[in-house]
């Protein structure tokens, strides 16, 4: 294989952010890693007639697998690794309390653990082309919503971890950006619709009434992210200017909720948040405590 300067490896390409971000940079001269789950997702991606668009099959959750993952990338890139692009994660459109435990597990191992997994295998070939770490948060990383509360922890530990890299790396000049999205168009949408709908019926019949309501509203929030205006391709620019930077930010938001979130998080007292954000999931009155079950 021919081995561009600049080689990238992105995880969770199948679809979304990920996929719009390898082929943006792999039409910019970028030599793309492409990291998807499935046989067919790679397959998908080979169709797409990029020659420097190449899937590799990562399970970023496998110890085993991201260790052959990096045999094969020092075996094929002399000059090292340019960047790494932690995208792949996984939502919980639930109340935390009707959370399972192995759940919320899942959730951080995806969301927080994978990428430092990820991060801590290739930092050999990081510093060795003198590269950086781009790690796809979200503003629930920044400010944690009714009904997304364990997909919020599981991004306050990413933003965590980067912010102590960003400092712990500075040694060996290696970069780290967060990219905090606030709602993007994509498929994650759909599987949300599906689990919202299913968990609302599943709701213990003494917390009806408490809860009933919040998921009600947390599916209509889910539509309208279903119909964001941020595309994924809006998101793979900002990716891009973080590769590009000659000293990228630490942070960077995308979509004008996320600006609107990091004002609210600025300016806004804990209280007053806390009742905005229960008067929008319409639970600013106490439930009827005779209607629970002692």
């Amino acid at each position: 294989m021919t081995t561009p300067q600049r080689t990238v490896l992105i995880t969770g390409c199948s679809s979304g952010i990920g996929a719009a971000t390898a082929r943006l940079l792999a039409e910019r001269g970028f030599r793309v890693l492409a990291g998807v789950r499935c046989p067919q997702h790679a397959e998908q991606i080979s169709e797409r007639g990029l020659p420097l668009l190449e899937p590799v099959l990562l399970d970023v959750t496998s110890d085993d697998n991201v260790a052959s993952l990096v045999s094969s990338v020092s075996a094929n890139c002399s000059d090292g690794l340019f960047a790494v692009v932690n995208n792949a994660g996984v939502g919980l459109p639930a109340a935390v309390e009707l959370s399972t435990l192995d759940e919320v597990r899942n959730l951080f191992e995806v969301n927080t653990i994978a990428p430092l997994r990820i991060i801590q295998s290739f930092l050999p070939l990081l510093r060795q082309a003198g590269g950086r770490v781009v790690n796809i948060s979200s503003m629930n990383g920044t400010m944690a919503l009714p009904m997304v509360g364990a997909y919020s922890a599981s991004k306050f530990a990413l933003e965590a971890l980067s912010d102590t890299l960003r400092v712990e790396l500075r040694p060996w000049r290696i970069p780290v950006s967060i990219i905090r999205p606030g709602q993007v168009r994509t498929s994650i949408f759909d599987k949300a619709r599906a689990a919202l709908d299913q968990r609302r019926s599943e709701i213990p019949e003494q917390l009806k009434d408490g809860y009933d309501v919040m998921y009600s509203r947390a599916a209509q929030f889910n539509e309208r992210g279903a119909n964001s205006p941020t595309s994924p391709e809006k998101v793979a620019g900002v990716v891009l200017q973080a590769l590009t930077a000659k000293h990228p930010r630490a942070r960077y938001h995308v979509g004008i909720d996320a600006h609107g979130m990091k004002f609210a998080n600025a300016f806004m007292p804990q209280p007053l948040i806390d009742r905005a954000l229960a008067r929008v999931m319409r639970v600013l009155k106490p439930v009827d405590q005779a209607n629970y079950e002692k």
